[in-house]
């Protein structure tokens, strides 16, 4: 399989778990402001970095290499819609119910961060023809994608049961 075949399916494989990742819904009923808003901000910022491997998908499967603009532009957009998440991650006190999400979050977003990075490398490496650095390239974005996929996964998965959990506590009261 050709590098470009190998990485658009890696980046479909992220796309389509961040899609299962975003089903996991909000808690509306949250009564502790700071888990709502955490609540909210980690759902709007998946969407958006959904958005985000979607276009790179995208550029990468309407230009022939990997130095065209817009798949440039889809990773640094990559970069600073996970570094602004991080930074709003940040600066939320959540319940304890919440603090294991937010933790997995957080190492989701470096991941996705550094695999923007991976994507500017990429970019950098086609444009040298460096073909050994590329295909560094193409295994660390295999790495970091499923890093990254296994920790918003179960950032989803925590913050569900926290949901859960509040909406089981709140019906025995």
């Amino acid at each position: 399989m050709n590098k470009k075949k190998t990485i658009s399916l890696i980046l479909f494989v992220l796309l389509a778990s961040m899609v299962a990742v975003g089903c996991t819904g909000s808690n509306k009923e949250k009564t502790a402001s700071q888990d709502a808003a955490w609540n909210e901000s980690f759902h709007n910022n998946l969407a958006l970095l959904h958005t985000d491997l979607n276009n790179s998908i995208n550029a990468m499967n309407l230009t022939n290499d990997f130095n065209d603009t817009s798949f440039i532009m889809a990773g640094q957009n990559m970069i600073e819609d996970s570094q602004n998440a991080l930074n709003e991650n940040n600066q939320f006190t959540v319940s304890p119910n919440l603090q294991e999400a937010q933790k997995e979050w957080a190492l989701g977003l470096n991941d996705s961060i550094s695999l923007g990075k991976c994507l500017l490398n990429m970019s950098n490496n086609s444009k040298n023809n460096n073909e050994t650095a590329l295909n560094e390239d193409v295994e660390n974005m295999y790495s970091l994608g499923s890093s990254m996929s296994a920790h918003m996964n179960r950032a989803a998965t925590l913050a569900k049961i926290a949901q859960d959990n509040e909406k089981s506590n709140s019906q025995k009261e």
